[in-house]
């Protein structure tokens, strides 16, 4: 397995989120236009660019290194015991949402004294002014994009792709795949310690057990449960 250069992991932990927050800069101003949320240009960045950049970076990967399959490129193919990782994914699920709510507090003081420079759609995303159909349409359409497909293609990227290989890191590899990751949601500044903190266990089990299924599982549980969880907002 290639070994990828201190300088290269982190190159390519950040170039994606760099492309994702230009698209969703420059698209948002004209989604507000049409009288649509700006959660929707950030879902269409996901079909634009998140699908496409990752598939493309990985099937590049998977001709350097001369594999038959993107699927070749992982090596955290472990199979944990059922029980052993339904109990992983359920306990890093509730202790990213206890993260969540206990940092939330600080992430408005970051958002309103050090990001106070940024768009408030930038920072704020909510659904106030628009129709129940609009809303309702994004949040279905967020529940497939950001449920399921963007969470699974970052954890193949960055789990089952890049994690592998930043042996030169050592014991810190999880730890510096947790901020990259973080970094790279270059769209959400105001919570990057929350989802350092809330990450690292994580990274850091799947870095311990090599099974990339707890990063996938745990990842997608998260991030539909924030879906569904959103559907709240529909008054």
């Amino acid at each position: 397995m290639e070994q990828h250069s201190k300088l290269k992991s982190i190159i390519f932990h950040l170039y994606p989120g760099l492309i994702i927050v230009l698209f969703f800069g420059l698209s948002t101003p004209y989604f507000l236009k049409l009288g649509l949320p700006p959660q929707l240009s950030m879902l269409t960045a996901i079909l634009v660019v998140v699908i496409p950049l990752f598939l493309i970076h990985l099937n590049q990967a998977r001709k350097l290194e001369k594999k038959e399959s993107i699927r070749e490129l992982i090596s955290y193919t472990n199979e944990l015991p059922t029980a052993r990782l339904i109990g992983y994914v359920a306990g890093l699920i509730v202790f990213a949402f206890l993260v969540y709510g206990l940092t939330q507090p600080l992430n408005v003081i970051i958002s309103n004294k050090l990001l106070f420079w940024l768009p408030e759609w930038y920072k704020v995303q909510d659904f106030t002014g628009y129709s129940k159909t609009i809303i309702l349409i994004t949040l279905l359409i967020n529940l497939i994009f950001n449920g399921l497909i963007a969470p699974f293609l970052e954890e193949i990227y960055f789990r089952g792709y890049l994690l592998p290989r930043m042996r030169n890191w050592g014991n810190f590899a999880p730890l510096v795949n947790t901020i990259l990751f973080s970094l790279y949601h270059f769209w959400q500044p105001q919570i990057y310690l929350t989802l350092m903190i809330a990450l690292f266990p994580m990274t850091y089990l799947v870095w311990k057990t090599r099974s990339l299924k707890l990063g996938i599982y745990t990842h997608c549980g998260l991030n539909i449960i924030g879906a569904i969880l959103s559907f709240g907002l529909i008054n």
